[in-house]
């Protein structure tokens, strides 16, 4: 089974999608995107990025980024978490 794309909205109404694996273990979690239609289409990025994707080792954590937050903490989610298809979905 394949994992699942999940968009939310967080707590300052701004639009998030999570990778979770098939058990529930979210793997991924996107920056904040100011409409549905950005998010869907960062979603479409991460497909397309990903599956053609190369690993680079760094010896250092990259300064700009900020391991250990939490952004999916902060979430209001939709009235209901469903699977999300990209047609349609834009707007």
């Amino acid at each position: 089974m394949a994992g699942m794309f999940e968009l939310f909205t967080d707590a300052e109404a701004s639009f998030r999608f999570q990778l979770t694996a098939p058990d529930g273990t979210v793997m991924a979690v996107s920056r904040a995107f100011p409409s549905k239609a950005a998010a869907v289409e960062g979603i479409a990025a991460v497909r397309e990025y990903a599956g053609m994707g190369h690993v680079k080792e760094l010896a250092t954590a990259p300064a700009e980024r900020h391991f250990g937050s939490r952004p999916h903490a902060a979430v209001r989610p939709l009235s209901k978490r469903m699977p999300l298809q990209c047609q349609g979905l834009a707007g």
